[in-house]
């Protein structure tokens, strides 16, 4: 009896289960890196780009319009015509130019001959010139101008095939079937027209300037009537070319103040110097280069490619996506007040009395020009979260006690610096630009230096924004 007594006071007690540590820190874990890549999927990648120091490589290759003295000559009489003086060869009033054949029996004794007509090694270097001149200046793109060269080239061996019969026949003494015409003048003789031969530097149009719709038709014919144009002279070794240019060039050659330039002509990489002056043609800005020389070599393009012979400026060079444009009050910089190492500026405001009082309110300077202290319209007070200075609100000048309301607005171009693990904008004065890179200067009060930190991408930032490296 008394072990059952004993027995039944005792009483079962269901044990807890001890806390797992494990599996609870490898949730934590678990839940950490969910967050983590939602985080990743769900945030704008910044990258960032560090500022160098260097050269930008800058095309500075133009296609300019070439103005001459020229002057187009025509026929005396009708007749079927027959060449000998080439294209592009200078001529005097003792140079023969072409025949006339009135009857058009000279035509037809060339014609029968052609066959027994040999060209001497002097007229086979003339025409390996010829397609070594065309095979350097070959541009895939421009597959047209073949058949335009081909035509030229038939031309050529045509007119030296004319002058060698006709001193064949000269020797024959069968001379009389014909009349000679010799140059009026001298200069440089080409075959063709373009209307641009009374054309002018002041008389220039934009127009005119853009290569797009140009065309020249050829003088060349088998049959000619009395007063039509046959053969046109470049009288003077003096032309001018006009080279279209943006504002930011123009207003940049216009700072240094530049009197000549050293060009290359694409075509023969020859190079040549000329006098230099900034023109306006209607709102298009142009270089003007006068050349004294080289006219000889491009009497036959109304077009010429040149390359500017400009050194390329050091300075700093960041991509074109970091660069945004900013928009900032401007305060005149007279209501600047320095306040031990602060600076910024006195701001009117009503007391509960409602009485004005001036009190001051410390600013970030983003730029600061000849007039104006740029600020940023959104700064706001860390502790209230409130906009420093609105749109409206009174600035006063601490000595004369004048007011200046603020509201006026002007636009900078900059980046977003993250020296500091957040964004601050910088402002940028852009000296040379290509499609993928700018090359700013370096040494600005409110700019960037060597090793600056920026955003790669500018438009994907706000100002105060926290980066995570």
């Amino acid at each position: 009896m008394a072990e059952r007594r004993r027995r039944s006071k005792v009483v079962s007690v269901q044990r807890k289960r001890p806390i797992n540590i494990d599996l609870f820190f490898f949730g934590a874990v678990a839940v950490y890196i969910c967050v983590i890549c939602y985080m990743a999927m769900n945030s704008q990648h910044i990258a960032g780009y560090e500022v160098s120091a260097g050269s930008l490589s800058v095309n500075h290759t133009y296609t300019g319009l070439a103005l001459r003295e020229e002057k187009v000559f025509s026929a005396g009489t009708s007749g079927y015509v027959s060449y000998y003086a080439r294209e592009g060869e200078r001529v005097s009033t003792s140079s023969l130019i072409y025949t006339i054949d009135e009857k058009g029996d000279l035509n037809e004794l060339i014609q029968q001959n052609a066959d027994n007509v040999d060209l001497t090694d002097e007229n086979f270097s003339v025409i390996r010139s010829s397609i070594h001149g065309y095979m350097n200046e070959y541009d895939e793109t421009a597959f047209s101008k073949v058949y335009d060269f081909q035509t030229s080239l038939e031309g050529s061996v045509m007119d030296l095939m004319n002058q060698n019969m006709l001193e064949s026949l000269e020797e024959a003494g069968e001379d009389t079937m014909f009349s000679r015409v010799y140059a009026e003048n001298i200069g440089i003789l080409e075959y063709y027209t373009d209307g641009f031969e009374d054309v002018t530097v002041d008389s220039v149009t934009e127009e005119m300037l853009d290569p797009a719709d140009y065309e020249r038709q050829s003088l060349k014919k088998e049959l000619i009537q009395a007063d039509e144009q046959v053969y046109k002279l470049s009288l003077s070794e003096k032309w001018s070319l006009l080279v279209p240019l943006t504002e930011e060039e123009a207003e940049g050659f216009q700072q240094e103040e530049r009197r000549f330039m050293e060009v290359e002509f694409t075509r023969d990489h020859t190079k040549a110097w000329a006098d230099f002056s900034i023109k306006y043609v209607g709102a298009l800005p142009c270089a003007r280069l006068d050349f004294n020389n080289s006219m000889v070599r491009f009497a036959d393009l109304r077009y010429v490619e040149v390359e500017f012979m400009i050194e390329d400026e050091e300075g700093l060079k960041i991509p074109n996506t970091a660069i945004v444009e900013k928009e900032f009050y401007l305060v005149p910089r007279k209501f600047l007040v320095e306040n031990e190492d602060e600076k910024g500026f006195m701001k009117e405001i009503y007391n509960e009395n409602g009485q004005a009082e001036a009190v001051f309110v410390s600013m970030i300077l983003y730029y600061a020009d000849e007039e104006y202290y740029y600020i940023d319209p959104k700064e706001s007070d860390f502790s209230t979260g409130q906009v420093k200075i609105p749109m409206g609100t009174y600035l006063v000048e601490p000595e004369s006690q004048e007011r200046c309301q603020v509201g006026m607005s002007h636009t900078l171009q900059g980046v977003y610096n993250i020296n500091k693990g957040y964004t601050q904008f910088r402002q940028i004065d852009i000296l040379y630009q290509n499609e993928e890179f700018s090359l700013v200067e370096e040494g600005t009060s409110y700019g960037l230096m060597v090793y600056d930190r920026i955003v790669l991408n500018g438009e994907a930032v706000d100002e105060d924004e926290v980066i995570y490296r």
